[in-house]
């Protein structure tokens, strides 16, 4: 039997469930914050923090193999050479086995070691050891459903794995919120984690028996040439998403040791709200990256400058109504959610960080582009380049303008990006000019929305209004505009066809 797959259909529904997978369990964390720190205190919230982070900490130790997956695959369903689907599958399956087992034992091993770092007191030690020796088994099952997910991308079903990851993360929140407010511990929680990944391993790996051909039969095997071809792209990608994870997280020691921890405080909420804000472009292009992969390997020039052309107005779009409401209502949302003298003290650092995400956001789409195109080790260069640069600026603008030089300093990771628009200027055939072009045209789009919510909020005198009517004039201008950006896509046909070899999938 062969299954069947409705491109559109599939295209609406992986932008509908993206959406939803990526707001649903963040709305559900901002609501339930308040009360698990009530539960727990803040001593034990903060161990409940690391162990959650450590599950989902391991989407990044892949090696870049979930990526890999999701381009061979896709490359070689365009090119009709199915054959080889099935060895890299089990290739691939060996990887993140021998991965997830070796760093479950490695968290179980050594849980007594973080423990003795995390506390002095002995009571909290043996605590810390207990739960994080518990966190071992939903790390493992976590990592493993992760190749199922991204066997459903690489079949462009992004909607099934964004509803087994949604109802993850909401399982997960939920259960232990429901489980403190009965009464129970951190360590009743975290078995309540165990519980919740479990079963979304299983549905994760149902739904990646769902799309896969019925011919292809999952088995970890290994094979070297197979092993060496799947490396020789995932090293790269694991090094430039290695070296992007460091600058998203070691950041905030540097602050500490340069400025103190309440520079960290003012620096990384703002940073945090915006992040959050535009972490919605992430999701919605990922889903075009198998696409990517197919046209590239295909030759689909024409087809492939399309969709990069089209992908990339779209979250220009969405990245300038983003960048304009965080500038406008940013410092009122950080009055009403923590207070007016923090909001005194970050509205600033907010705006400087929105303008940030604005340019980092018109990248995305261009990274995806490199990725399917087997460009990793030019990404990887990329933001090799940007991180020192980041770093080095940040030394320097920090000890000067505190936590202020610290967001200007996010402007250095772009530093290398120029490569990135030569390479695509070059291969796909969206030349520099037009970029810059279409940059300066959402820019000035922004300032005049900027300018324009300001005339009318300086006719309220609430914040909340505020937010509210600029959210709204955010909205109108948004809707209408992806709407005839994704309507002229219809009319001209482009990107977004049926792939040949999808057509007759029954």
């Amino acid at each position: 039997m062969i299954k069947t797959t409705v491109p559109r259909k599939n295209i609406r529904s992986n932008v509908i469930f993206s959406v939803l997978g990526y707001a649903l369990p963040l709305l559900a964390a901002l609501a339930t914050i308040p009360i698990m720190v009530r539960a727990l205190g803040t001593d034990l919230y903060g161990l409940y923090i690391i162990c959650t982070s450590l599950i989902g900490f391991m989407a990044l130790v892949d090696l870049g193999i979930g990526q890999t997956v999701i381009k061979y695959v896709a490359e070689y369903e365009a090119t009709n050479q199915q054959a080889k689907v099935q060895p890299v599958l089990n290739v691939a399956l060996l990887v993140y086995l021998v991965i997830g087992l070796c760093s479950a034992m490695a968290l179980f091993v050594f849980s007594s070691n973080i423990a003795s770092a995390l506390y002095d007191d002995s009571q909290k030690q043996v605590l810390a050891q207990k739960v994080l020796q518990i966190t071992a088994f939903p790390l493992f099952f976590s990592y493993m459903n992760q190749f199922f997910l991204n066997v459903c991308k690489a079949y462009h079903r992004f909607d099934l794995p964004a509803v087994v990851h949604n109802a993850g993360n909401l399982g997960g929140i939920v259960l232990a919120t429901v489980l403190l407010l009965l009464g129970y511990g951190l360590e009743e929680v975290l078995w309540g984690y165990v519980v919740v990944q479990g079963g979304v391993l299983i549905a994760g790996y149902s739904i990646g028996r769902h799309v896969l051909p019925d011919a292809i039969r999952l088995w970890p095997v290994f094979d070297k040439k197979i092993f060496d071809e799947i490396v020789s792209f995932s090293f790269y990608t694991f090094i430039g998403n290695f070296v992007s994870s460091v600058a998203a997280r070691a950041d905030k020691l540097v602050i500490g040791v340069i400025l103190g921890t309440e520079a960290v405080t003012y620096y990384q909420i703002p940073f945090t709200i915006a992040q959050m804000a535009n972490g919605i472009i992430h999701a919605l292009v990922n889903i075009a990256f198998p696409r990517f992969s197919e046209m590239s390997v295909t030759g689909n020039k024409q087809g492939l400058l399309s969709l990069y052309r089209k992908v990339g107005q779209i979250m220009s779009l969405i990245s300038t109504v983003i960048a304009v409401l965080l500038i406008t209502v940013g410092g009122s949302f950080l009055a009403l959610w923590i207070s007016p003298e923090f909001a005194q003290q970050a509205t600033l650092t907010l705006q400087i960080i929105a303008l940030y995400f604005f340019l980092h956001s018109n990248t995305v789409t261009g990274y995806w582009v490199l990725q399917g195109s087997g460009e990793a080790k030019l990404t990887a260069l990329i933001a090799v380049i940007g991180t020192i640069a980041y770093f080095v600026g940040m030394s320097y603008l920090g000890e000067h303008y505190a936590h202020n030089g610290v967001a200007f300093a996010l402007f250095l990771l772009l530093l290398a990006v120029p490569l990135q628009y030569m390479w695509i200027s070059r291969y796909v055939g969206h030349r520099v000019v037009e970029y810059v072009l279409q940059l300066v045209s959402f820019a000035v789009l922004g300032y005049f929305m900027v300018y324009g919510l300001e005339i009318v909020n300086t006719w309220l005198d609430s914040h909340l209004l505020e937010i509210l009517v600029d959210g709204l004039l955010g909205v109108l201008v948004l809707l209408p505009g992806v709407y005839w950006l994704l309507k002229r896509k219809d009319d001209e046909g482009e990107g977004f066809e049926t792939p040949p070899l999808l057509k007759g999938r029954s």
